[in-house]
């Protein structure tokens, strides 16, 4: 099944929005994702549209543990709350907020979601991943990852040096807690990757669709 992706450059109108304030180079393009699509707990899914050194290297190293090209291309990940503001671990600094806005010309984006969850679990998954706010982003576990990934070639153990978190670990720990039912396809003796949260059968895509600004 075609995934559906938010495509700054595949703009398809589903209607108009009007908002004071945002950045600058958003304003200028004219459209942004119809968020009100988003139910709080979904997963986002970013790829970048022109892939950076960084990107580009976790989604060779993705390749690399055997997931195709429509999996290994994701490479963040962030948990919407609600409105345009999502949660998210990022490097130096750690688990923030932010507005989803922020990413509309520069990422391609994916919502997948939880199919069976009711309304407040849905709520309670936001306030889990929430709650990791000021966690510090762990280049330890990211780069254990990458070796997993490549096949295991070395695998240290890891130092015990407080809580720690990936961005993917920020969705894949919130749903653990909320669900208590570990997403299909996933590693049980390791940390999920974007690229697994994208195979994973246990999450459905949203359709999504763009709004024009007025």
């Amino acid at each position: 099944m075609p995934q559906k992706v938010i495509d700054p450059s595949a703009v398809r109108e589903v209607g108009e929005i009007a908002i004071n304030i945002l950045p600058n180079h958003v304003r200028a393009f004219g459209h942004v994702p119809n968020f009100r699509a988003c139910h709080p707990g979904d997963l986002i899914l970013y790829r970048d549209v022109s892939p950076r050194f960084v990107s580009r290297a976790i989604s060779r190293v993705q390749k690399a543990g055997g997931f195709a090209d429509e999996h290994n291309c994701w490479t963040h990940v962030a948990v919407f709350l609600s409105d345009d503001f999502v949660v998210e671990a990022v490097p130096w600094n750690g688990v923030r907020t932010r507005s989803a806005y922020e990413s509309t010309i520069t990422s391609v984006m994916r919502v997948r979601r939880h199919p069976n969850l009711s309304e407040g679990d849905r709520f309670r998954l936001a306030l889990a991943a929430l709650r990791m706010l000021g966690l510090r982003y762990s280049w330890w576990k990211a780069i254990r990852i990458g070796f997993r990934l490549l096949g295991g070639l070395w695998k240290p153990s890891e130092p015990l040096l407080g809580r720690v978190v990936i961005c993917s670990g920020v969705f894949y720990d919130a749903s653990a807690e909320i669900t208590r039912i570990l997403l299909a396809d996933c590693p049980l003796d390791g940390p999920t990757t974007p690229a697994h949260l994208s195979a994973t059968s246990s999450l459905e895509d949203v359709e999504v669709g763009w709004l024009k600004l007025k």
